[in-house]
């Protein structure tokens, strides 16, 4: 049985409560965004459902005094493909040229977080029907070409957000739900202190490798003159990013909650280096997300239930 892990970031506050309780609506779902930060997977986690958390992710939790050194980006165990199945692939064709990123399912089997960059190029925005997203197995082997309903990016729908590394986020609308997909992925806020993570994805190009891979290493804040500047591009991580497009889910070990989604910030034009960032979930996310999971739920439930 598919496990669907609808959440995004319900604080712990509330982690009695049902799920239906939790988006009787929108007022009710501003109101959450004045409590504390979730910390554990436990907390985000739907009545009745169960979360792909660490107690389900094969792989080792790791104490910050045992901090992990980078890796190169191993293939996937069979189980770590059935735990993440949820992570699969975004392909655009944007000016007649493509673009791809990761994407990962969040809430329901038809809702997915990516990178808004994927969407856009020179000012042009991707139409729903020129994107995909795709499901590859253990073998590599493309399972899924699900067109694309509809996309809700930051850098487009929020004034001033355009460029802004932080909010590099778009949330997509699949036409119909993944059928590969074995469980949604779990999804929360980082509370900003350092943490030995895990990223999931894919290469940049799945006409050369479509093989998902993992690698590991930490996570931190920013400094620059001494000020930290998260809020405005994002954290610093240290893990291997070669062989994994941006999108891709950065999960903290010792929870198996994703914690940010990875992309690259590119210095000035003068040095124009591309830094290994971590976005985290803003405002805008978690609305966008809350509003998209309560259409999924509306939409099963019964005109009896309504």
């Amino acid at each position: 049985m598919r496990k669907s892990s609808i959440q995004s970031a319900i604080p712990e506050a509330i982690s009695g409560r049902s799920l239906r309780l939790a988006f009787a609506g929108l007022i009710a779902a501003s109101a959450l965004l004045m409590l504390p930060r979730a910390e554990s997977a436990t907390a985000l986690c739907a009545t009745g459902t169960r979360c792909s958390t660490s107690q389900n992710i094969p792989t080792n939790a790791h104490s910050l005094t045992g901090a992990l050194v980078p890796t190169r980006n191993p293939r996937l165990s069979d189980q770590e493909y059935l735990s993440f199945s949820g992570v699969g692939a975004i392909v655009c064709t944007v000016q007649g040229k493509q673009q791809m990123s990761t994407a990962f399912l969040v809430g329901a089997f038809d809702i997915g977080v990516t990178v808004a960059h994927t969407f856009e190029r020179d000012g042009r925005w991707a139409q729903p029907e020129n994107c995909v997203y795709t499901s590859t197995d253990s073998l590599g082997q493309i399972r899924e070409r699900i067109p694309v309903s509809y996309i809700k990016a930051q850098w487009k729908s929020e004034d001033g957000a355009f460029g802004q590394p932080a909010k590099d986020f778009a949330v997509i609308r699949l036409g119909e739900p993944s059928k590969f997909a074995q469980r949604t992925m779990p999804l929360g806020k980082f509370t900003g202190a350092a943490a030995n993570v895990l990223m999931i994805g894919f290469n940049s190009s799945l006409d050369s490798d479509t093989v998902k891979r993992k690698t590991r290493g930490m996570v931190y804040e920013r400094v620059v003159n001494g000020v930290a500047i998260s809020s405005m591009a994002g954290f610093t991580h240290d893990m291997d990013s070669h062989d994994i497009a941006s999108g891709a889910p950065v999960i903290d070990e010792s929870t198996g909650v994703i914690i940010g989604v990875h992309t690259q910030w590119l210095q000035s034009a003068a040095n124009a280096t591309a830094r290994n960032t971590m976005i985290t979930m803003n405002d805008w996310l978690e609305r966008t997300l809350r509003v998209e999971m309560m259409i999924a739920k509306t939409a099963h439930i019964s005109p009896d239930e309504r």
